[in-house]
């Protein structure tokens, strides 16, 4: 029964109530193309979407398919009477792979009643489609979001009607212009200087009256999490690289739906971006806690960031299972600035460290200042090219905690 399947935009719903998802518009006349809606959906594969190796019980993935089918402008109402492409993208622009290639989703007919049954059906198909597009084998062992972004505006192509692209992705680009490997994750400069290799290189696509959605950002499947400031920096750089393609608008986010990792896959490896993390360093009776910049304060604040909480509840955590005899803090900048701001900079947050530690019921022995006199990772200029990496490193506070000996 046709009313029952509402699947098929070809009323052929009984055999392949799916089949509609397989049917390419016809293109052969301008008319047909270019006053129609378009919306273009991108799925992120690449290796760092999905889990490796075998998962614990109860572990959660991010979910491409159900991130998609929350998003705006993916509604089955929405995209009727215009035209759908879907494809899944890893490392380059070359292995782009349109699963879904312009579908015209035609209008749906019938009482109130008969358009939900159809329409609900339609999303169901939609929703199968993504699930196997997402778990695809990547191509490359590589991300790269501008070149997915590139091929979307090639697939779009010109035209009069309203032109969409939805993109789910954890935005860890890790070639080409906005590689993120050496990324410091802390900082408006860094973001402006990733701003202006795109343009040097010609990298940034032309997504001229397009309106674009990017979610998901930061929310990976394998490694160390980004924290609340890394994920906002993150969310900061891609929509400027969005609003740099001179889209209508552009929609960044980092929400996410997620559902159970499935056990044992073991994916592609590819070139890792890691966050500056929370680390430890044994050493005699000491041992050092370091706390990077970018977890605890915005850019060239003292203040601590209402989101470095938890960071600083593990931190005191820590220090009471060491059982100490004394503690110190101390503070850090990059070489950046004059030595009076880096001096004074560097000895307010490690005071701010101080007291909320002290709130933590950890009593603080000293807090000191140290500006770039003591840098972590160096050298924080190569050619005279800022390595931004460095620098982040180089910004953190420290926490030295003595133990009986």
């Amino acid at each position: 029964m046709v009313a029952g399947s509402g699947c098929s935009a070809f009323e052929t719903p009984e055999v392949r109530p799916c089949s509609w998802l397989d049917r390419t518009a016809d293109t052969t006349t301008r008319e047909s193309t270019e006053n129609r809606s378009h919306t273009v959906v991108l799925v992120d594969r690449s290796p760092s979407t999905r889990p490796r190796g075998a998962v614990g019980a109860g572990a959660r993935t991010p979910d491409a398919a159900g991130t998609l089918l929350t998003a705006r402008g993916l509604a089955p109402g929405e995209v009727e009477g215009g035209l759908l492409s879907v494809a899944a993208f890893d490392g380059t622009r070359a292995t782009v792979d349109w699963d879904v290639d312009r579908v015209a989703v035609t209008a749906l007919q019938g009482n109130d009643t008969l358009r939900g049954d159809r329409r609900k059906a339609r999303r169901e198909c939609l929703e199968k489609r993504l699930r196997q597009v997402s778990t695809g084998e990547p191509g490359t062992g590589r991300t790269d979001v501008l070149g997915a972004l590139a091929a979307a505006a090639d697939q779009l192509g010109p035209g009069d009607g309203d032109r969409r692209i939805v993109m789910v992705t954890d935005g860890l680009t890790n070639t080409g212009c906005a590689d993120l490997r050496s990324a410091g994750f802390d900082g408006a400069e860094e973001i402006k200087a990733t701003m202006d290799r795109c343009r040097a290189a010609g990298e940034l696509p032309d997504l001229r009256g397009a309106e674009v959605s990017i979610l998901g950002i930061g929310r990976s499947a394998r490694g160390k999490a980004p924290s609340s400031p890394q994920t906002a920096w993150l969310t900061t750089l891609w929509t400027r690289l969005c609003k740099a393609t001179k889209a209508a608008t552009c929609h960044v986010s980092a929400t996410a739906r997620a559902h159970a990792a499935a056990g044992g896959e073991t994916g592609t490896d590819e070139p890792k971006v890691t966050f500056p993390a929370v680390s430890e360093r044994p050493g005699g009776r000491v041992t050092t806690i370091t706390l990077p910049g970018s977890v605890l304060f915005a850019t060239d604040h003292k203040e601590l960031s209402p989101k470095a909480r938890n960071t600083l509840d593990d931190a005191a955590r820590r220090i009471r299972e060491l059982d100490p005899v004394s503690v110190a803090v101390s503070g850090h900048t990059d070489s950046r600035g004059s030595a009076q701001r880096g001096r004074q900079l560097s000895l307010a947050r490690a005071q701010a460290v101080r007291s909320a530690l002290a709130e933590r019921g950890i009593a603080v022995d000293s807090a000191r200042g140290y500006s770039d006199d003591r840098p972590s990772c160096a050298p924080e200029y190569r050619a005279g090219v800022p390595d931004y990496a460095a620098m982040a490193c180089n910004r953190r506070v420290e926490i030295a905690v003595t133990v009986r000996g």
